[in-house]
């Protein structure tokens, strides 16, 4: 008996831990936009894909830099994989974030073109560069780093990068992504931890 309270105590002791615990673990997005336009490289066939990650803290609603902890993203040349780039948190960076523009839900990131000055700018910084118009993908609503629209560059902009600026900008908040994947929480590991606590105590005390 005096064994059987011991584990009361201790699971009480684990319980209280949950007031102290964060209510969020951080987001794993995926992230899927393809941009086709005849502009910069004058070829209207020209096609390319941002595909792949972005990790954030679990924070939903309006999101600033401070809260995207990683990424993991290639541009694709839809017409020759020999321009694709990976972009990571090694070789690139997050150039600009502004204007509060870049949300998220729980399945989601958006940004929205409507807001005025916003814009999110992630290019790599190994070889070329930031603003030297390669190996980047940015989302402006009025312009500033980049044109306003979106732009895909895999390689340098002027030979295989596209820009969607003008009238046939995107428009309003447009999702970036398909799904997201939450990783295991404090929390729900906490939880699993617990249960198999309890299941073992029943099991020693049955026998």
């Amino acid at each position: 008996m005096k064994n059987l309270s011991g584990a009361r105590i201790l699971i009480a002791a684990c319980l209280s831990l949950l007031w102290v615990l964060p209510a969020h673990a951080n987001n794993v997005y995926t992230i899927n936009t393809t941009s086709t336009n005849i502009y910069p490289t004058g070829n209207p066939l020209q096609s390319d894909t941002v595909f792949g990650t972005i990790t954030t803290d679990g924070i939903l609603g309006v999101l600033s830099a401070s809260n995207i902890l990683s990424w993991d993203l290639n541009l694709i040349d839809n017409l020759n994989a020999a321009n694709n780039f990976h972009l990571t948190t090694i070789n690139s960076v997050l150039v600009h974030d502004a204007g509060n523009a870049l949300s998220a839900t729980a399945s989601s990131l958006s940004f929205d073109y409507s807001i005025v000055n916003a814009e999110f700018l992630i290019q790599g910084n190994i070889t070329h560069g930031i603003s030297s118009g390669w190996n980047y993908f940015c989302f402006s609503a009025t312009g500033g780093w980049c044109l306003p629209g979106e732009t895909i560059a895999p390689q340098y902009v002027y030979a295989d990068g596209v820009i969607v600026t003008g009238a046939s900008a995107p428009t309003g908040p447009k999702s970036l992504n398909q799904s997201s994947i939450p990783e295991p929480s404090i929390f729900t590991l906490f939880m699993i931890g617990l249960l198999a606590l309890v299941s073992n105590l029943k099991l020693k005390y049955r026998n």
